[in-house]
Parts: structure tokens; C-alpha cells; sequence
């Protein structure tokens, strides 16, 4: 019987990733999200999943705000080779950033000081648009960031 409760809720985690899938989560989101829908599953058994899953380069994870591991599933290991990451320390958002600018910084690194920049670990610490629209600390963009620089969710 066990077996059996246990393939339920892998099939049903499976399911929550492919839904969600390049988006980022917690495990407490995973864990509150399965409650919504009616499945039982611990908080345990659903941070277990998500490392066995990290190990094997199906899940990616990012360090959150106030210590709380965010999470990322990929399709594909090289769908995160092209973009960069930015983390609003006030909410916790982690969000994929596409800009040409970040791939000169890149290329710069790797020129002039023989330092090659790994964007899927790459994460861009300060105040998203909200937080600061919020009250939060301005944060100033680069002013030569004109149109041709995309930021993406």
C-alpha cells in the first residue's frame, strides 16, 4: 500500500513541475499548493523529491531570501545557459533576466580577466520595481540599458 501512496505523490509532484515548470518555487509552496489540490504530501518527502531531482539536473536551486532555497524545474539542462538571474532580497522573487548588457559584462569577464561567468549560477542581488515602488531603497539602473535590454519572467 505504501508503494503505491508513494507513486501517487511522485506522479503528482510530476505534475506540479511540468505545470510550473521554469518558473521558481519553494517547498513550502509545493507542500501548500498539493494541500489546495487535495494531496496529501510532506514537507519532507516533497524536499527529498526536489534534491533527488537537483542531483540528477532536472530541478535547478537558488539560494532565497531569509535562507529559503528556491527551486526551478528545467525541461532541458541548457535551457538556463542563456539568461541571468536577479533576487529581490525583500520578496524573495527570483527572476530571469535576458540583456545584452549581462552578456558583455560576460564577455568582458572572460577578455580581461580570463573569468568565465556561469549564468546558471549567476544571481543578481537587489530591490525589484515593486519593493521599491514599495518603499524600498532606489536602486539605480544603468543608464546605456536602453531598448535593445529585455528583462523577462
Amino acid at each position: 500500500m505504501r508503494g503505491a501512496y508513494n507513486t501517487r505523490q511522485k506522479r503528482e509532484l510530476q505534475r506540479f513541475l511540468m505545470e510550473r515548470s521554469m518558473q521558481h518555487f519553494s517547498v513550502d509552496e509545493v507542500v501548500f499548493e498539493m494541500r489546495d489540490r487535495g494531496e496529501k504530501v510532506g514537507r519532507s518527502t516533497v524536499y527529498r523529491y526536489l534534491e533527488q531531482l537537483a542531483e540528477q539536473g532536472r530541478v535547478r536551486k537558488y539560494p532565497g531570501v531569509q535562507g529559503v532555497t528556491q527551486y526551478q524545474h528545467v525541461e532541458d539542462a541548457a535551457s538556463c545557459d542563456g539568461h541571468f538571474h536577479m533576487l529581490c532580497s525583500r520578496c524573495g522573487n527570483l527572476m530571469h533576466v535576458e540583456c545584452e548588457l549581462m552578456g558583455v559584462m560576460a564577455d568582458h569577464l572572460m577578455v580581461e580577466h580570463g573569468f568565465r561567468l556561469d549564468p546558471r549560477e549567476t544571481i543578481l542581488v537587489g530591490l525589484c520595481e515593486k519593493c521599491r515602488e514599495d518603499g524600498g531603497e532606489a536602486v539605480a539602473h544603468v543608464s546605456d540599458c536602453d531598448e535593445g535590454c529585455h528583462h523577462s519572467l
